[in-house]
């Protein structure tokens, strides 16, 4: 059944969708704050570097401090007496010592891929910093320094390596280089292996989608069969009181002519069997019971035959009917079913245009499909009914219902047919004077 796959299908690629939507936001966020994280921490190194003129600080004694960072002098008193008894206590001179070094931060501590490069106003290298043996030459020292120049950024990335430029007062200035290859390659190895854990999410997220899905929807699944089996075993018991009612009409006519009572019941006794008939043929589809036999036919001369009957009516109703079908078009499908939309898509036009209307049916083909198109002057559809319009038992225009007849089944059985031959019927209009519609089928099946 058509609706119940649809309706598991989308049930499917909603959970998809949000598991897509939801998974892909945490690694990304994931992603993009590990390495605004280590990009921060590097760029916060190298700024701490330029401070201390490309030297990462090492413990200083006070007697290297600046005079505000002095200890109290009752402290320096207790620190020299420790001093000069360093020998006698060695563990209380280090435990006093230390109290006065300068702390160097953890996180800093731990890069180590770095040096320094002062260079002239010109970009001339006048000095290296490092303060573990280098793995660049001084060519490529110079190489990067140009790079770094050339981007008039004071923090970037060339090559692998992080610079920070600060600006020294005698027009020199100092570049802060980290060799940061291994931390790139770090995260580019997350990205991959959170991009195959998004891929396999997905791949999982179908696979147990699908059997919840069929749990989900099997509540509507089961009142969806009982009631295109109601609407089948309905149309069934209908059928043969329908005939009798109309086998009794014809005999009455014999002995009660010109009666018009007897003309009304005929009417609707006869457009009540039209409409238990496209019950019937809906329902089968439903239930992927239609018989179709799929052969290769005349397409043209199969237009033109279920066009022909309707030249009569257009004479009588004061209206134009043009035909423009291309010689000799074969189609492979059901031939009955197809004439079936021919003439659905005409007597509607006929059905919603007024006197004096003009009517055009054309059929042309190309190498891949077979256009089929129906247009008419006169009222048109609405653009919000465009598709409303292919509903079972909707109308439009309620206004018409009586005058035109009809129940509303007729465009529904159309995009049905359509669709068991794997093409489209749509709508196209411009409201209060035209419409227009247009079947489009694969040649080729």
């Amino acid at each position: 059944m058509k609706v119940i796959r649809q309706l598991q299908y989308k049930f499917v690629y909603s959970m998809i969708l949000i598991e897509m939507i939801v998974f892909a936001g945490i690694l990304f966020s994931l992603n993009f704050a590990i390495t605004r994280r280590e990009s921060n921490e590097a760029r916060d190194f190298l700024e701490f570097l330029a401070k201390n003129d490309g030297h990462r600080p090492r413990p200083q004694y006070y007697d290297d401090m600046n005079p505000e960072e002095l200890p109290p002098p009752e402290l320096i008193a207790d620190i020299d007496a420790t001093s000069s008894a360093s020998r006698e206590h060695p563990e209380d001179f280090l435990r006093n010592i230390t109290k006065f070094f300068r702390p160097e931060h953890e996180d800093k501590a731990n890069l180590r891929n770095y040096f320094s490069v002062l260079i002239s106003n010109n970009g001339d290298i006048q000095d290296v910093i490092h303060d573990f043996p280098l793995n660049y030459t001084r060519h490529e020292i110079q190489d990067l320094v140009n790079e770094a120049l050339k981007t008039d950024k004071s923090c970037s990335t060339v090559g692998g390596v992080m610079f920070y430029i600060r600006e020294l007062r005698n027009t020199n200035r100092i570049i802060c280089m980290l060799n940061r290859n291994s931390e790139l390659k770090t995260l580019g190895k997350l990205y991959i292996y959170s991009t195959l854990l998004y891929l396999l999410s997905i791949v999982l997220s179908v696979l147990i989608s699908i059997p919840i899905s069929k749990y989900m929807i099997l509540p509507a699944k089961e009142a969806f069969i009982k009631q295109k089996q109601f609407i089948a075993d309905a149309s069934h018991e209908l059928k043969t009181p329908i005939a009798v009612i109309g086998a009794n009409i014809d005999v009455l006519e014999g002995e009660i002519k010109g009666n018009k009572w007897l003309e009304y019941i005929k009417a609707e006794n006869k457009r009540m069997g039209e409409l238990v008939k496209d019950l019937l043929y809906l329902a089968k589809s439903d239930a992927g019971r239609n018989e179709l036999t799929f052969s290769d036919f005349n397409f043209s001369n199969a237009v033109e035959n279920s066009i022909l009957p309707f030249e009569v009516i257009a004479f009588e109703a004061g209206k134009t009917l043009e035909l423009d079908v291309q010689k000799d078009i074969i189609c492979n499908g059901d031939e009955k079913s197809l004439k079936q939309i021919f003439i659905i898509l005409v007597d509607n036009a006929f059905k919603n245009s007024e006197k004096g209307a003009q009517i055009k049916v054309s059929a042309m083909a190309d190498e891949k499909k077979i256009t089929y198109k129906v247009f008419n002057t006169g009222t048109g559809i609405q653009k919000e009914d465009l598709e409303k319009i292919f509903l079972r038992f909707y109308r439009s225009d309620y206004s018409r219902v009586r005058k035109t007849g009809g129940s509303g089944l007729g465009l529904a059985i159309a995009r049905t047919i359509a669709q068991d031959h794997g093409g489209t019927l749509v709508a196209n209009s411009e409201f209060g004077k035209w419409a227009e519609f247009t079947l489009t089928l694969p040649k080729n099946r």
